[in-house]
């Protein structure tokens, strides 16, 4: 299948794939996060273990495992999450509850293999959804739809695993997958079961060509797919369901069971590069990639509906200066993402039905700075995020744009007592957040409080994070809140 020609040249820039959002959102981001949680997320000067500037921790190359891990563990977590109120995207759920339980470990194999992974639970519960019959209605231009307002229920395990192998002396090799499978339905009729099946796979080399300096590769493929499904309701109704095909929203009516099929296939290619010493640490990430989506009918046989692909380019850097004997360590990054997204119907790839094209430029800075005599650590820091976005719906004739400035500031700081008790809270200012399908409405002020607690004892961590947020849009009666709650018991094994 052919791309139309007005954004050939953009697409033959790229050679290898995926989304850039799904790739986001997948469960190794449930790795080691919870102390910077609760320092409201100011991650740029603070110097943690869980957070370097190296292939792992940086650009998710599971070769550097062996590097990077110090001691083997096994943690149980808990989370809960809570978000409510009327300032929300036109698809988004009244009220989101999200709640999972799962464990985590890290376990030597020998002197030569390492192996990292996680496996939860999870119960999502999306309240008063409107119309939306999809799990992430934002993500292509092609979605279902009915006229009702209902609860959405999803019930499914994630898990996520990594190994790394040193095959010698500065030179690493690792592999893992991300997978997730869970099955929601909403309440109401027309009763929709989804079953959202989520596959990702990571294949990555490491090596040290001389001291300090390290290259890395890797190799993530993709997959994605919700499979939705329309029983013949109970009461004797037929089907009645709204399906937008890029140029206008077609009504369709069935007597019988009915499904429809969303299939995304990515693959995507990483570079880096990264210079690491005692004091300064700097890492460059290059990723490149491609995604196609593909959306099927079948009231009697199975038939291409719709089509949706995204190229992507994302350039990162980071460094972290810690400058030896000195009380403090600086934190800097940049980075481009250009994410451009097309979609059109199969049976006429000549007529671009929508056009998307992302660009984000960002920069940022932050100190931290720990008083030795009360062992207290500050941290500052300010993210600058410039956004250039086009969404051209030709087929509904819908054109929006969003050339806007988001500037996000964190300020946090943690005590901590006789290496036993640490005492932790933060505050995060976001000013007019922005989504990629200039969905969300503008004028809006985000603001987070955050707190935390950690105690180790007799080879247990025990942590704890609270955090309030709320968004309130400027020239509006509107508000949004969020709630979360997570907890960790970590035995390290000696």
């Amino acid at each position: 299948m052919n791309r139309p020609t007005p954004n050939t040249i953009r697409r033959a820039a790229v050679c290898i794939a995926a989304a850039v959002f799904v790739v986001i959102a997948a469960g190794g981001a449930r790795g080691n996060a919870l102390r910077l949680r609760s320092l409201s997320n100011a991650s740029l000067a603070l110097e943690d273990r869980d957070n370097s500037v190296n292939p792992l921790d940086f650009g998710r190359n599971p070769s550097w495992l062996h590097r990077d891990f110090d001691y083997p563990y096994i943690r149980f977590a808990a989370n809960l999450e809570e978000i409510s109120g009327g300032l929300r995207r036109e698809n988004d759920p009244n009220l989101v509850n999200d709640l999972f339980v799962g464990f985590a470990g890290v376990k030597t194999l020998g002197e030569r293999q390492v192996v990292r992974g996680y496996i939860d639970y999870q119960r999502l519960w999306n309240r008063g959804v409107y119309r939306s019959l999809e799990p992430d209605p934002y993500n292509d231009p092609f979605y279902l739809r009915d006229l009702t307002r209902g609860d959405f229920e999803y019930y499914g395990p994630r898990a996520s695993v990594d190994w790394s192998l040193r095959l010698r002396d500065g030179l690493y090799i690792g592999a893992g997958f991300d997978y997730e499978i869970n099955t929601g339905l909403k309440q109401v009729y027309t009763r929709p079961e989804i079953v959202h099946n989520y596959f990702r796979g990571v294949f990555g080399l490491a090596w040290e060509p001389v001291n300090r300096w390290v290259i890395g590769a890797a190799y993530r493929p993709l997959r994605l797919q919700n499979r939705t499904k329309f029983a013949k309701p109970d009461e004797g109704y037929d089907n009645v369901i709204q399906s937008y095909a890029g140029d206008h929203i077609y009504e369709v009516r069935t007597f019988s069971s009915y499904q429809i099929m969303e299939v995304l296939l990515g693959h995507e290619a990483m570079l880096q590069a990264f210079y690491m010493r005692d004091e300064l640490n700097a890492g460059l990430v290059a990723r490149i990639g491609i995604s196609e989506n593909e959306v099927k009918h079948n009231p009697t046989r199975q038939f291409e509906k719709g089509f949706w692909s995204e190229d992507l380019l994302d350039l990162q850097l980071r460094a972290r200066y810690a400058p030896r004997g000195r009380p403090f360590s600086l934190g800097v990054k940049g980075g481009l993402t250009r994410n451009d997204g097309w979609g059109i119907r199969p049976e006429f790839p000549e007529v671009l039905l929508y056009d998307n094209p992302f660009f984000m430029y960002t920069a940022g800075a932050g100190v931290a700075w720990r008083f030795m005599p009360i062992d207290v650590t500050l941290i500052g820091e300010y993210v600058f995020e410039k956004y250039d976005i086009e969404v051209s719906d030709f087929g509904g004739n819908l054109f929006r744009t969003a050339d806007m400035v988001t500037n996000i500031g964190r300020f946090a700081g943690e005590k901590r007592i006789l290496d036993v008790y640490s005492f932790r809270a933060g505050f995060e200012y976001v000013d007019y957040p922005v989504d990629r399908w200039v969905k969300m409405p503008r004028n809006i002020d985000s603001s987070r409080i955050t707190g935390g607690l950690g105690y180790y004892v007799g080879g247990w961590n025990i942590d704890l994070h609270l955090a309030y947020g709320r968004s309130v849009r400027e020239d509006a009666d509107e508000k949004r809140r969020e709630l979360s709650a997570v907890i960790w018991f970590t035995k390290i094994v000696r």
